[in-house]
């Protein structure tokens, strides 16, 4: 699984293959070939934060 974010034009893209409305900036989990199709389409790959100790 990757995840990744729409950051194109539009407040948010209907995605039909996933049954998602991706808002633009939020992140969604998807199936790594989804991914790459979606990062070839100008989405973005979203990159886990690292936990911090405390």
């Amino acid at each position: 699984m990757k995840t990744v974010a729409y950051n194109g034009p539009y407040s948010a893209v209907d995605v039909p293959s996933l049954g998602v409305t991706a808002e633009k900036g939020d992140p969604i989990e998807v199936a790594e070939d989804v991914a790459q199709a979606l990062l070839r389409q100008g989405w973005q790959e979203v990159k886990a934060k690292k936990e911090t100790a405390k």
